[in-house]
């Protein structure tokens, strides 16, 4: 169909009515427009990944520890008696010991709840509040867990960004990749993430005794495999 032949369809107020030959190549307009790009994917809000800031949690990394719903015998409010939130030091193929702190997404600020443990009565899955296990800088440390760029004993986020030669954890603040505006070094948001985490099955692994890096072997053979 021509520009001629369009403007001779064209209805009142400009729209054109198409025919039955046209439809295949309308069809095929809007699956192209559908499919997904990298222009398409919208960059996140503040409120979009829960981002607080570092005095709204306390000025410390967000972990299971500065959380009002883990519950006195280092279990969780939201998972249930089966699932343990608890820090574990494993040891690695070196004998060197790492420490990792649980956290989630659903991390509230605050302290741990202290009596009988209670739970929701609607449980949700480890998978669904993003339970992860952090690494620590160092083993024995007051707090560890999650924050942008790593400060006051945090582990820092992989999309936090800094200018120059210098360390993340020395900076005051940087740009979140996510966000696309400058971050306080000590907040934390829903998109955190590391290239050495554990997720929470690895973690119930470490508890059992295997080593750190048993288990990283065995995850990469399993991606490897997939």
């Amino acid at each position: 169909m021509g520009r001629d032949d369009l403007k001779s369809k064209a209805e009142s107020g400009g729209f054109v009515e198409y025919g039955e030959e046209q439809l295949p190549k309308i069809d095929s307009m809007r699956r192209d427009k559908s499919q997904p790009d990298f222009y398409g994917v919208p960059i996140l809000h503040d409120a979009d990944v829960m981002y607080c800031t570092a005095s709204e949690i306390g000025n410390k990394p967000a972990s299971c520890y500065t959380c009002q719903i883990q519950q006195s015998d280092l279990t969780c409010g939201l998972l249930g008696p089966d699932i343990k939130v608890a820090k574990v030091t494993g040891s690695q193929d070196s004998g060197d010991p790492i420490e990792y702190w649980p956290c989630c997404d659903e991390h509230d600020y605050g302290n741990p709840a202290t009596g009988k443990p209670s739970y929701r009565p609607n449980l949700s899955t480890p998978d669904q509040v993003g339970l992860i296990w952090i690494n620590a800088s160092e083993v024995g440390q007051p707090f560890g867990g999650a924050n942008c760029g790593g400060g006051n004993g945090g582990d820092d986020c992989d999309h936090y960004i800094v200018k120059g030669a210098v360390e993340k954890w020395d900076t005051p603040e940087g740009v979140c990749r996510v966000l696309q505006h400058t971050v306080e070094n000590g907040a934390v948001c829903t998109a955190w993430r590391d290239d050495d985490e554990l997720d929470w099955q690895d973690a119930q692994q470490l508890m059992k005794g295997d080593s750190v890096d048993k288990i990283k072997k065995a995850k990469m053979v399993k991606e490897i495999l997939q």
